[in-house]
Formats: C-alpha cells, structure tokens, sequence
C-alpha cells in the first residue's frame, strides 16, 4: 500500500524514460474516471509528453508511435494479469483483523519497486533505438524543461522552506497521497501523516539537489549515447533506470533506508486505524482497478468480442 501511496507522487513527476518505464500504473494512480479508456489513449499521450521534451522529428515520431504500440501489446498480454491478481490480494488483506506490520508495508512497497524494474528493462530495448537518433539540439530542449519545472519545484517548495505556506504545500502532497486511496481522513490519521513532513522539513532542500542529479545523469546518458548503436544504449539505459532506485544526493542518500522505515511506520499506523467508510472506500478502489485491468487483458477482450 505504501508503495502505491509514494509512486502517485513519483508519477506526477516522470521524466522521459522512467515516464515510459512507469507508463501502465501511471494509468491506475492517475484518477481518470475510465481506466479502459486511459489504457487505450496512453500510446497518444506518453508520444505527446515524449515529444514536448524533445520536439522528435517526423521519423522519431513514427519510431516512437511503433514502440509504444509494442510496449502496450507486451504490458497487456505480460504485466496486467499480475496486477490483478496483485490488487485482489490487497484488497483481499483489508479485510483480515491482523494489524498491518512496517515490515509487510515494506514489503508491499518492494512488490511495486519490482514490478518497476521489470518495466524498466522493457522500456530500455524500446527507447534504445529512439534514444541515439536525439540530436544535440534536442537535447538542449529537454534541458531547458528540465530547468524550467525545477524553477517552478523551486518556487513552490524550496524558495520559502520555513514559510506557512511552503509548509502547507508539503502537507497538501503528503496528505493527498492517502486521501486519493481512503478518502476523508481523520483527524488523528492527518495528525501522524503532518507530524512526519514536519519531521522529514529538512530534507526539503536535498530533493531539489535529488532532481538536478538524476536529471544531469540523464543529459550525460544522452549526449554520451549519441549516434552509438542501440545495444550500447540499451545497456547504459538499464543501468540508469536501475539507479533511480537510489538517492544521489548525500544527504538523503544516508538517510534514505531511515526514509522508508518512517513512511512505513505512518502507513501502517494509518491502514490499522481504517475507519468502516475507509474500509470500504479502499476496497472498492482496489477492486474497481482489479477488474478494469482484468477486462484489458488480451484474453477477456477476445472473449468478448466473440460475444
């Protein structure tokens, strides 16, 4: 669960590559109010935020569009039968009386981390070819994205760090992370999930420093792959999207293993302290999800074609 929690704020931040890496749970944290027609439409929407970091030219663009054809084709026929039984599960395990542990919140957060990385070395044989043909210019046009959002990261979060405002803002993401999955909280559920930002303010700074980091890796990633052939490329994409899984900023990167431990805490502190509407909220969540991905499998959309 807690896993689920931290990647709607991970997905709102995708960057080209681990954006297609993340592309099908993008899907399910994102709200749309039809799963089934999200799935179809993402194809279209990943090749437009792909092509606004990179501004592709007609042959990347027709690259683009047939790898993406060919992830989704993989993904339904692969990963989305996983997810559905995963989902059951989860919701399954809300109904059973035994308390939620830090341990078995963890554990659930390394199921996603692993579905992710499976994702990951997908996405590397599919970007690969796309990846060598970005020229010099375009690379400089993902740059001045990457500077212009960190502007605005900045100024919502980093310009002010002790402010009353900056410090709703944090409790605003943080508290929305659990109300998209439980609906209303209570007043104490807020009280614990408020009380960690608070704890956790003076990182604040590291994670600006966090996105420049991963972000300059990128950029070097790119130039260093430039014209290579696609092996090559795939290879050191691997090795980046693998390494997403670890801070780079000194700070944090001490503190990470301490980081989870802490959102563990809260998660399952949260989960054991489900009042009977958030029971049901969260289950019906969870089933919704389950049977939507499901219907998107290859084998239930034969099926019912043949009706």
């Amino acid at each position: 669960m807690h896993g689920l929690l931290k990647l709607t704020r991970f997905l709102l931040k995708a960057r080209p590559f681990r954006a297609f890496q993340a592309l099908c749970v993008v899907l399910v944290l994102s709200g749309c109010s039809s799963l089934q027609i999200a799935y179809n439409y993402a194809p279209n929407y990943l090749a437009y935020r792909l092509n606004g970091y990179f501004s592709l030219d007609d042959a990347q663009k027709v690259t683009l569009d047939l790898e993406l054809q060919t992830f989704i084709a993989w993904h339904a026929e692969t990963a989305l039968p996983d997810y559905t039984r995963t989902l059951e599960t989860w919701q399954a395990r809300v109904e059973v009386a035994t308390p939620f542990t830090v341990t078995e919140v963890l554990a659930i957060q390394q199921q996603v981390e692993l579905a992710l990385e499976v994702l990951g070395q997908r996405a590397a044989s599919q970007l690969a070819g796309l990846l060598v043909t970005l020229t010099p210019k375009q690379q400089l046009r993902l740059k001045a994205e990457f500077e212009s959002e960190n502007k605005d990261y900045f100024n919502e979060f980093l310009k002010n760090p002790t402010s009353e405002a900056t410090r709703k803002n944090h409790y605003k993401r943080a508290l929305k992370r659990y109300e998209d999955w439980l609906g209303a909280l209570t007043k104490n559920q807020e009280k614990l999930i408020t009380e960690l930002a608070d704890k956790r303010s003076k990182t604040f700074a590291g994670w600006g420093d966090e996105r420049t980091l991963r972000q300059k890796a990128l950029l070097d990633l790119l130039e260093q792959q430039r014209g290579k052939d696609a092996p090559q490329a795939e290879a050191a994409l691997r090795v980046y999207l693998y390494s997403l899984k670890k801070y780079r900023e000194p700070t944090l990167a001490a503190q990470q293993s301490q980081i989870r431990q802490d959102w563990a805490q809260v998660t399952a502190e949260v989960l054991n302290s489900l009042t009977p509407e958030q029971k049901t909220y969260l289950k019906k969540k969870l089933g919704v999800y389950a049977q939507d991905f499901a219907s998107l499998t290859p084998k239930r959309l034969a099926q019912g074609s043949q009706k």
